[in-house]
């Protein structure tokens, strides 16, 4: 009897064994053949306008700085944000700023070579960002009269939803600092993502970000800074944080889709991913949105504008 027990035991060993090595030896082939189990992101998107102050916003994200600089300009923040039995961290640490990349691209030699030497990614980098800076601003003289970019996007999903079951009580929702605003930052970043990959898209959400405002990594704000309606510390905080689902959405929607840079990005295509993004936007903040139609002027010439820029070599 023992004997029988002894040797089912080492069976069930063994065949537990065995699934564990088909288990590693499938994740490790799925690895090396590029792969990905991306899911879509469960945690809903932020909006600035639910947040009236700093204090407000700390008790949806928690926010902790790292190190004991005096200098507002240094440091690294950590934003941890959970939703709906997802937890989503992201942080920022000082560097580069989007406007040290606009300074080197005007000026000498050597401030190029000093861009280079902080920052030898946007050297390695400097084609595609180029591409990606070319849909993020309207260029008609590259482009066309009626050139779109993120922010047109950003607009015509706000155009989409309809004003009913609360979708506009808050009024500010409605400008700029609202719907407009997180749609642009979670659009773009996953449009990016899916062009390109999420470290090119962080890279580019992370000096935007110092550049709006290099207090963030350190949380030393004046006063003034606390309480302006333009350029509030939360609202940079909600950008880090929709950038971070903006990567998360892009990937996903890679991974579903099978997107690589052979993939014609027609305006139906265009349409069918954009209208994934608006449905993840709908789940999030529970309205109803119109879905993109691919005759939409904004769909035609935003997926001709990818067309365009994906054949070129450069805009440097």
């Amino acid at each position: 009897m023992f004997v029988a027990i002894r040797n089912t035991e080492n069976k069930m060993y063994k065949g537990a064994l065995l699934i564990l090595c088909i288990l590693l030896s499938w994740s490790i082939w799925s690895y090396s053949s590029g792969v990905r189990f991306d899911q879509k992101p469960r945690v809903r998107a932020l909006l600035a306008t639910d947040y009236s102050s700093l204090e407000d916003f700390k008790a949806a994200v928690d926010i902790v700085y790292l190190g004991d600089s005096q200098d507002s300009f240094l440091g690294t923040v950590k934003l941890c944000y959970e939703d709906n039995d997802e937890l989503l961290i992201s942080a920022l640490t000082d560097g580069v700023t989007q406007g040290d990349l606009t300074d080197a691209h005007k000026g000498s030699i050597w401030d190029k070579l000093a861009l280079a030497f902080r920052t030898p990614y946007a050297v390695w980098n400097r084609k595609d960002l180029s591409k990606i800076y070319m849909l993020a601003r309207v260029r008609k003289v590259l482009f066309g009269e009626g050139d779109v970019a993120f922010y047109d996007l950003a607009e015509a999903s706000m155009r989409n939803i309809i004003p009913i079951n609360g979708a506009f009580d808050n009024f500010r929702d409605s400008l700029e600092k609202g719907y407009i605003n997180t749609f642009n930052h979670i659009t773009a970043q996953s449009v990016i993502t899916a062009l390109y990959d999420d470290e090119i898209a962080d890279y580019l959400a992370v000096v935007h970000e110092r550049h709006a405002m290099p207090q963030l990594v350190s949380g030393l704000f004046s006063e003034e800074q606390l309480h302006d309606t333009l350029n509030f510390p939360v609202d940079n905080y909600v950008d880090i944080i929709n950038n971070e689902i903006g990567q998360k959405l892009g990937n996903y929607l890679k991974s579903k889709y099978k997107i690589s840079n052979v993939t014609v990005w027609t305006a139906g295509f265009t349409c069918q991913f954009l209208n994934e993004v608006q449905e993840y936007y709908s789940s999030s903040f529970e309205v109803d949105i119109i879905p993109f139609k691919e005759d939409d002027n904004v769909i035609v010439r935003f997926s001709s504008k990818i067309e365009t820029i994906k054949k070129t070599k450069s805009y440097l």
